[in-house]
């Protein structure tokens, strides 16, 4: 339990005092930390022999939990029912208030392949929900996703709305919503290389993604502008034979290449921890994140349900041959025939515990991986990623199980645990 104490009198209180945490800062993890935040700004952090609490603060007693930077998921698809290419409002509502219940605190809502007709209504709704959507995890962009795809990587992404990039379509997109953030494609496709030079003009985010690039491909797209790599493993090539002669795929040229970051869906479904492990090697702790990919029925459990268009199967059975045992309630989206992943229904704070526990990192490595890694890769590490004075007082609070008791957006307390039960969709909703 996580207490909070008001001071008396005080009818509006702007200055909040969290103590007796550990508090994860770039460099260490402070015990008996302490943090505070004024007007929704961190504005001192240190031990509690360093750090005058404030007069008139409001102190939560976080009671030995830790004290990191908020979570940061840059490709989303939906949460708790809701999903972002229904292009509505409440839908987007509920997913910024179920993310925080798992300590997420700034996401992209990222699309699927759809017809450019309600990817553009879906764009609208998420400028739209920028301004209008003011409790619980803040929404910092549009990730697009689709449908600029490689057809021979579909993935789970609708094959019927996969279309080669043309700047008559994205051109009055980027120039009238400024929320597109991030563009995931196929850099080989034609009009590929193209698009990825214009995002680089204009400061957005060009991502590989679903492409059957060779490694002379991927280093041309590097020259194009693409920068970062979508869910590495899934839903790209990988070395393959040509007559005699193996040719290097996305995947080897990602783990290469320093000029790229990527990004890992540390589901227990998707990687073993051996890929895991292999990714954060070639790569270095500074250019992986973890994203949930998560779809609508994420938080909400087993079942059959839709994802853009396509049936899916939520389930927690793994075959006998893979690296983690089946571990009940640990589940993910299939394709019905379950020949493949049908993006995750993983939250943020699962995908930490899991690279605690299957992959061995320390807790403030895994807290890296989602928050001051995704904050660099998407341009957001002056406001957000860390905790340090100056910084938007985006926190998460959460146990040695990584189970989140509070999270704090902008100084305000949008989620506290309340009871000695997980977080459910169910609850705030």
């Amino acid at each position: 339990m996580i207490w909070i104490r008001r001071s008396e009198g005080v009818s509006l209180v702007v200055t909040t005092a969290l103590v007796n945490g550990r508090v994860i800062t770039p460099l260490r993890v402070l015990n008996d930390g302490v943090v505070v935040v004024r007007d929704g700004i961190i504005a001192d952090v240190g031990d509690v022999n360093q750090v005058r609490l404030p007069a008139h603060a409001e102190v939560i007693d976080v009671q030995g939990s830790y004290v990191g930077p908020g979570f940061i998921d840059l490709h989303v698809h939906g949460f708790c029912g809701g999903d972002v290419m229904s292009g509505s409002l409440d839908d987007l509502g509920r997913m910024s208030r179920g993310l925080a219940m798992y300590g997420v605190t700034s996401f992209l809502p990222t699309t699927l392949s759809g017809s450019l007709d309600v990817l553009g209504d879906v764009i609208d709704c998420v400028q739209r929900a920028q301004t209008c959507i003011d409790y619980g995890a803040r929404i910092r962009g549009l990730h697009l996703e689709g449908p600029y795809l490689n057809p021979e990587q579909p993935g789970a992404q609708n094959p019927k709305h996969i279309v080669n990039p043309d700047p008559a379509d994205y051109l009055p997109w980027l120039d009238k919503y400024p929320c597109i953030s991030r563009i995931s494609a196929a850099p080989e496709i034609p009009g590929g290389l193209r698009l990825g030079t214009e995002l680089r003009r204009r400061g957005i985010v060009a991502s590989i993604a679903h492409s059957n690039a060779s490694y002379a491909e991927v280093l041309e797209a590097i020259e194009h502008g693409y920068t970062h790599v979508t869910h590495i493993f899934s839903g790209m090539s990988g070395v393959r034979r040509m007559s005699a002669y193996r040719i290097t795929g996305v995947i080897e040229s990602t783990l290469l290449l320093d000029e790229l970051t990527t990004e890992i869906i540390a589901d227990g479904h998707h990687l073993p921890p051996s890929l895991m492990r292999l990714v954060l090697k070639s790569k270095g702790l500074d250019r992986v994140c973890l994203v949930s990919d998560a779809m609508s029925a994420a938080g909400l459990g087993p079942g059959e349900y839709n994802l853009g268009g396509l049936d899916v199967i939520v389930e927690d059975a793994v075959p006998d041959e893979f690296e983690v045992s089946t571990r009940q309630g640990n589940y993910v989206a299939k394709l019905p025939d379950r020949s493949a992943f049908a993006s995750s229904v993983a939250t943020m704070s699962q995908m930490i515990r899991n690279m605690v526990q299957l992959v061995g990192m320390q807790v403030h490595e895994a807290v890296q991986l989602a928050t001051a890694n995704p904050a660099r890769m998407q341009g957001l590490d002056r406001e957000v990623g860390r905790i340090s004075q100056g910084m938007e007082a985006d926190l998460a609070v959460f146990d040695d199980d990584i189970e989140i008791g509070l999270t704090m957006v902008g100084g305000r307390v949008v989620y506290r645990k309340t009871s000695d039960h997980a977080a459910s969709c169910t609850c705030n909703a």
